[in-house]
């Protein structure tokens, strides 16, 4: 009796054994490894998403308008494609050439939806040619990035541009379809850039008679600016969902950067309110759009801006001399840029939680397991117990 005694123990200690080590190891797997599939992260948009203003060195990081020569423009520390894609280890180098990094920013100042739709050869009649194929140095910017990121699909401004680099380098359509996390803040140059150009830029303050048609000059702007950028946004998530429909998608909400500000220092009329109903509709439709194509989105309203942090009045802001402080004032600050970067974590650690593609099993899927393991070996146990005593 005592040696079968042994003998049962014995092949239940081997059973149990068995069914432990079957269980699917989770020590040394990673949890975003689905993020780095394919070239991994694109992160699409303008100088918000290039990272103006994010850290000390952010000047040395950017694209150059003529030449891509010093290639160190992969990573803008501090920016919110920076600090995303060091949170799910996305190695970003600065050499723009280095295929294996996971990070390809395809972000510049000034970029917009029709910029970005010509790059991927998109003939949908969406030119922009009040801006974006009339400013000098856009169209340096179009001819560089035609000539790095193009391909024959690409459209091009006089039928002769050149793809001399696109063996270094992916082309943008290649970007688009084979990356498994995009990005999209794409709306600020659309609407708010040129309506400050066209609009802002032109409103002498001292001509008190005609600041009220300046403003509904700047309100007409806006209005027909968004309604362009209504219909050119939702043919690029068209483009992504035909092409890379398996792809986690974020798109990046906008804000308005002056909303605190008053007209002058010494009228407190806050005109930069004027501002929040034209960004609020963009934003709903952004919002919109992520629940119509199935997108994560990320509202940015209300991160800290220069303005937002310390009190300015239009007049002030457009007595800037220096370009690059007064650009400056309509991003977000260091800590605005890690305030995006937070949200955008956050939405995608929920959207693996919920839609899981990576095969990985949850913790609480791993415990389950584990259960119902038992279950079947303690069923079998007790079959092969009775067994015995038969």
């Amino acid at each position: 009796m005592k040696r079968s005694t042994k003998i049962l123990a014995l092949i239940l200690a081997v059973l149990i054994t068995a069914m432990l080590f079957s269980v699917p190891s989770f020590a040394n797997e990673d949890p975003y490894a689905s993020l780095k599939e394919g070239i991994g992260y694109l992160a699409v948009g303008d100088s918000f998403t290039r990272g103006y203003g994010a850290g000390e060195n952010w000047r040395e990081q950017l694209y150059r308008n003529d030449s891509y020569g010093n290639y160190a423009c992969r990573n803008v520390d501090g920016s919110y494609p920076n600090r995303v894609s060091e949170a799910f280890g996305l190695n970003a180098p600065d050499d723009i050439r280095d295929t294996d990094a996971k990070l390809w920013p395809l972000a510049h100042d000034a970029v917009s939806v029709a910029y970005v739709l010509d790059l991927l050869g998109i003939d949908d009649g969406f030119r922009d040619e009040e801006f974006t194929y009339t400013d000098s140095s856009m169209l340096k910017r179009y001819a560089t990035d035609l000539q790095y990121f193009g391909d024959p699909l690409s459209l091009t401004i006089d039928g002769e541009a050149a793809y001399g680099k696109t063996g270094e380098i992916m082309s943008v359509r290649e970007m688009f379809k084979n990356a498994s996390l995009i990005t999209i803040g794409l709306g600020q140059t659309d609407v708010i850039y040129k309506a400050q150009i066209f609009g802002l830029n032109t409103l002498d303050l001292s001509d008190v008679k005609g600041i009220p048609a300046g403003i509904g000059n700047i309100l007409n702007l806006l209005e027909n600016y968004f309604n362009y950028w209504k219909d050119a946004y939702p043919l690029l998530l068209d483009f992504i969902k035909e092409n890379n429909p398996d792809a986690k998608v974020v798109l990046v909400g906008t804000l308005n950067p002056i909303k605190n500000a008053t007209l002058t220092d010494d009228v407190a009329i806050r005109i930069g309110s004027l501002l929040n109903g034209i960004m609020d509709a963009m934003n709903a439709y952004t919002r919109q759009c992520a629940a119509k194509y199935g997108y994560m989105y990320v509202d940015i309203s209300d991160v800290d801006t220069p303005s937002s942090v310390t009190q300015m009045s239009i007049g002030s802001i457009l007595s800037i001399s220096d370009p690059i402080e007064y650009a400056l004032i309509a991003h977000p600050t260091p800590h605005g840029y890690a305030q995006i970067a937070e949200r955008v974590i956050d939405a995608i650690e929920k959207d693996l939680e919920n839609n899981p593609s990576n095969g990985l099993l949850k913790i609480k899927d791993f415990f389950t397991a584990i259960i119902d393991r038992l279950r079947v070996f303690f069923f079998r146990a007790f079959v092969f117990l009775g067994s015995i005593g038969k």
